[in-house]
This record gives C-alpha cells, sequence and structure tokens, in this order.
C-alpha cells in the first residue's frame, strides 16, 4: 500500500477551492459572537487600591522613643502584604464581608442557612481577588451583575481587612494592657493596706519623719518620737515597710505610664492599610467588547472551518489510496 503524499500546496489547494464554505461559517460565527455578546447578562468589575503601612510605627517604643532612635520604613515590607494576603482569604474576614454588604439581599439567599451562607461564600470566592502589585501596594476587586455593588464590596474589603489586621496587633496590646491594669489594682490595694499599717505604726510611736531609706536626696537627721519600750524596733519595722511601700509606688506609677503608652498605641485612628484609590461604580461591562469578541468569534470560526477542510481533503485522499 502506497503512502498518501499531503503537502503544503495540497493544503492550500484545499483551502482555495472551499474558500466559500470558509467565509460562510466565518461570518456566521461573526454573528453568533454578537448575539452572544447582546444576550449575554453584563457583569461589571470594580477596583479599589491601598499601601500597607509599617506595623512597626504604631508600636509604643518607636511611638515614644524608648530606646535609640532607628530608621523605619513608613511602608509596609513583603512579610506585611503576606499578612494581609492570609488575612483576605481567611474565612473570618470574607464572612464578615458578606454580611457588611447584605448578600443575603443581593443574591436573594438565606445566610443563616448553612447551605444559603455556602453559597453565598462560594460566589464571593468566585468574584473576588486581591493581588500585589510590582510598586508595592494592593488592589482588591470584585466582579458583580451590578455596578453598584461591586463597587461596595471592593470599598468593603477593604475596610474590614484593615479592622481585622490592625485587631491583630491591638488585641496583643490589650491583652498586655489588661495585665498591667490588673497589676495596678493589686497594688492599690497593697499601698492602701501599707498605708494604715504605717499609719497606725506612727500614732501608736509617734514617729512622723521621714525615715525611707529607699527615698533618694532624704537627708536622715535626728528622729523625735515618744520613745520607750519597743520604739527602735517600731523605727526599723516603719523603715522597712516604708521601702516596700515606695517601691510599690514606684512600681504602680511606671505601670500607669505604660498603661497610657499602651492605649496610644492601640488607638483606632491609628490606620495599617492606606486607600489611595476607592473604588467607583464601573461604567463599562467587565470582559471583552463587541469589537474584539466579533474578532475573536471571527478568528475561532476560521480555524475551525480550516482545520475541518484540511481533514476532508486529507480524508478524501486517503479513500483514493488503493488498499
Amino acid at each position: 500500500m502506497t503512502t498518501p503524499y499531503f503537502d503544503l500546496v495540497d493544503i492550500i489547494r484545499a483551502i482555495q477551492k472551499h474558500r466559500r464554505f470558509i467565509i460562510i461559517v466565518t461570518v456566521v460565527a461573526v454573528i453568533l459572537g454578537a448575539l452572544f455578546f447582546a444576550v449575554r447578562k453584563k457583569k461589571y468589575k470594580a477596583e479599589a487600591k491601598f499601601l500597607v503601612t509599617n506595623p512597626l510605627y504604631g508600636d509604643r517604643n518607636y511611638l515614644f522613643r524608648n530606646r535609640d532612635t532607628r530608621f523605619i520604613d513608613f511602608f509596609g515590607g513583603d512579610d506585611d502584604l503576606d499578612k494581609v494576603t492570609a488575612f483576605a482569604g481567611s474565612d473570618t474576614v470574607r464572612d464578615r464581608i458578606i454580611r457588611n454588604c447584605q448578600f443575603q439581599e443581593v443574591y436573594k439567599s438565606d445566610i443563616n442557612d448553612p447551605k444559603g451562607h455556602a453559597y453565598l461564600m462560594t460566589i464571593f470566592n468566585k468574584n473576588f481577588n486581591i493581588k500585589r502589585t510590582e510598586y508595592k501596594d494592593m488592589e482588591v476587586s470584585y466582579i458583580a451583575y451590578d455596578a453598584q455593588t461591586a463597587a461596595n464590596v471592593a470599598n468593603m474589603s477593604v475596610k474590614v481587612i484593615e479592622e481585622m489586621y490592625r485587631s491583630y496587633y491591638t488585641n496583643i496590646k490589650q491583652s498586655v494592657e489588661k495585665s498591667i491594669t490588673n497589676k495596678v489594682t493589686q497594688l492599690d490595694s497593697s499601698i492602701e493596706t501599707l498605708t494604715d499599717t504605717l499609719a497606725t505604726m506612727r500614732d501608736k510611736y509617734k514617729i512622723y519623719d521621714i525615715i525611707s531609706p529607699s527615698r533618694e536626696n532624704v537627708i536622715s537627721g535626728e528622729i523625735k518620737g515618744g520613745g520607750g519600750a519597743g520604739y527602735g524596733k517600731a523605727i526599723e519595722e516603719i523603715q522597712n515597710i516604708e521601702s516596700i511601700k515606695d517601691q510599690y509606688v514606684t512600681d504602680r506609677a511606671r505601670y500607669i505610664s505604660e498603661l497610657n503608652e499602651f492605649a496610644a498605641s492601640t488607638n483606632s485612628s491609628m490606620q495599617f492599610l492606606k486607600p489611595i484609590t476607592t473604588a467607583e461604580p464601573p461604567i463599562n461591562p467587565n470582559g471583552p467588547g463587541l469589537l474584539l469578541t466579533a474578532v475573536i468569534a471571527a478568528l475561532l470560526g476560521f480555524f475551525f472551518s480550516v482545520i475541518y477542510i484540511v481533514l476532508m481533503a486529507y480524508y478524501r485522499m486517503l479513500n483514493t489510496v488503493e488498499r
């Protein structure tokens, strides 16, 4: 059996012979593409851009310069951008976004029902996207059938991500602040107890001089008092108790100062994400326009019609070969 010979010249001849068919298929494909574009339900894509600030600027050590000053970049690094991306991909953030944007009303599904909630989460995950650019800013986008809904979801996403990202740092600081507050409460109770004890002993032995050895710039002099049995021991006990009380008072003042610093570093006015482009309701629908759709349909129609003609020509040549 001889092998059929089918080269480029045969392909060109087959195409020329059936060029009318190819043109008809291409025109039909363009018409179908235009019809598809006309009947297709339009989707709109809204985008919002923001910068990630360096969270170290919100730390009290840099806010109040408790240590040596060193330069810190105002903008967050790659690790900070990765953390923001992780927060944006979490179910906690996405659940809050769909609830704040009233997805149950937009997509007509019961958000309190497990299946309905899963349906809304699927819609959000399908249409939501977050990415970082080469300029170290980040961009969130959402696609919806309604332009205003797309813009609302994109803006709400930036707001919720910022709140969750900031709360990650502020919650740690607030837990430390709570621990210090509890310690201050304990110190208040101890100071009050020691004060009552000292007042009782001073009234009993008539000792009203400052005799605490822990206080600085205090000149020891003659201590006046009632004298009598136990007077010397009373002086020693007052000194011991007074030194402990003074240390408690010093610690309490330092703790209160730290509480004020933590309160300033957890203030809600500090933002860790800075929006630079707010999402607006898009005017043009998402995806290719009418002209591009027609061009794509024409190319597809031309390609498949040519493939069909070439295959049929080769098949007919095979049938002409003797077996």
